[in-house]
């Protein structure tokens, strides 16, 4: 069960690190946590280069799509979670750096709007614990100028060899029509770190930022396969 607390405004932020990025890998054993998605049971396994679930709507017409509004990221962790001893500033730069990489990737293809209209796809993306029992939402990104972002993350000190995700962080994702509210796209998708010691784990924000350029990397390139924005 998600509980849902608080409530912030749209952010648009992009990180930018000039640091190398740590390879990460998709793990293709991944279901979802229940509660976000809107239908998890019509996901089936994702082809190479797809998320590890997915769902597409056979009947949307994708060229129709000529607008994106992209919702917050939104947080979610369960009780025992590492990330609840994570100062809530620097959770909220997690939500906001992820927010602004997808933002990154499909404002290089369409217009993006922060109201519903014709020919508008509405996308959320949430950043999940799939091992977590009764996740909770508790970060929701918002905008911070991006020098503040690298300020925050940068100087924070993962645990060696355990990590702040334990062993892999998840996405979850759902597109809708934004004026019929038909569900079009879900998927599921978990990376973890390729070189951690012992165990794929997130040891550094290396690893997590490679994991939300991958996912925004992937978004961006399945829109553009779709037809969305032509």
């Amino acid at each position: 069960m998600f509980v849902k607390v608080g409530r912030f405004a749209v952010a648009v932020c992009l990180v930018t690190l000039a640091a190398a990025c740590a390879p990460t890998k998709q793990i293709t054993d991944v279901k979802p946590v229940a509660g976000f998605l809107p239908d998890p049971s019509l996901l089936q396994k994702g082809k190479e280069d797809q998320p590890a679930l997915v769902y597409l709507n056979s009947g949307a017409n994708w060229p129709t799509y000529t607008k994106i509004q992209l919702e917050p990221v939104t947080l979610w962790t369960g009780t025992n979670s590492k990330l609840n001893d994570v100062p809530p500033e620097k959770r909220q730069a997690f939500a906001n750096a992820l927010f602004g990489e997808l933002y990154n990737a499909a404002s290089q293809r369409c217009q993006m709007v922060t109201t519903p209209s014709p020919g508008t796809l509405t996308v959320r993306f949430a950043l999940v614990e799939a091992e977590a029992s009764e996740p909770a939402l508790n970060t929701i990104s918002t905008y911070v100028p991006q020098a503040r972002i690298l300020s925050t993350l940068g100087g924070y000190a993962f645990n060696s060899g355990a990590g702040v995700f334990t062993g892999s962080a998840t996405i979850e994702a759902y597109a809708t029509d934004a004026t019929t509210g038909q569900l079009v796209w879900q998927a599921v998708d978990k990376r973890a770190g390729a070189n951690a010691p012992g165990s794929d784990t997130f040891n550094s924000w290396a690893d997590v930022d490679y994991a939300f350029k991958a996912w925004a990397k992937q978004f961006g390139e399945r829109m553009k396969q779709l037809g969305v924005c032509p």
